[in-house]
């Protein structure tokens, strides 16, 4: 009997709590510059990519949130001797713990800080005319941190700048600084 009025309890304040929460949905879309650190020794590929990142995401609390995410880039391209070509990309997908901190009476500008979990997947290729001289795929985890800006233009839409260090566990890249620059709306 005590267990069953202890269990009930708990029940009636975690359901109040989750009314309590303001679950407020959103996607998002992203250009994306990334600034890839290559190990030595590779240098003869491209090192700065173009991106675009879709997500997904909710803010549970007005200070904090979650939000998937999947990014690729495009395929960068280094030529040497007019017929050796080296060429990269890389995929990524995953989630981020979002902090938001509003500032101003009217909160429209919002700080954020973010951290993350990413798996990312990279190939990259060295091809003389038609013909492949080496490739190389390697998948990895990568380990997120992120600070940015929000701006509130409306009650649905946002304008969002954020700025990412991306520490990998993959040999042939050491770390990819990410910029975005993107969108929000919410439901």
């Amino acid at each position: 009997m005590k267990k069953t009025l202890l269990l009930a309890g708990a029940a009636v304040l975690l359901s109040s709590n989750v009314q309590a929460m303001e679950w407020k949905p959103y996607v998002g879309l992203d250009y994306v510059y990334s600034m890839v650190d290559l190990a030595e020794g590779d240098s003869y590929f491209e090192d700065k990519l173009n991106a675009f990142a879709v997500s997904a995401g909710t803010r549970f609390h007005k200070n904090f949130g979650m939000e998937a995410f999947y990014q690729r880039s495009e395929e960068g391209e280094k030529k040497f001797f007019e017929t050796v070509k080296a060429k990269d990309k890389y995929q990524a997908y995953g989630v981020d713990f979002i902090g938001y901190m509003p500032l101003g009476c009217e909160q429209k500008f919002e700080l954020l800080g973010s951290l993350g979990l990413g798996y990312y997947d990279v190939d990259a290729s060295v091809k003389e005319g038609g013909y492949k001289l080496s490739s190389y795929s390697d998948t990895g985890i990568g380990y997120r941190i992120g600070a940015g800006m929000q701006y509130n233009l409306t009650e649905n839409m946002s304008a969002r700048v954020m700025a990412r260090y991306v520490d990998t566990d993959i040999d042939a890249l050491d770390n990819i600084v990410d910029v975005t620059a993107g969108i929000r709306y919410s439901f």
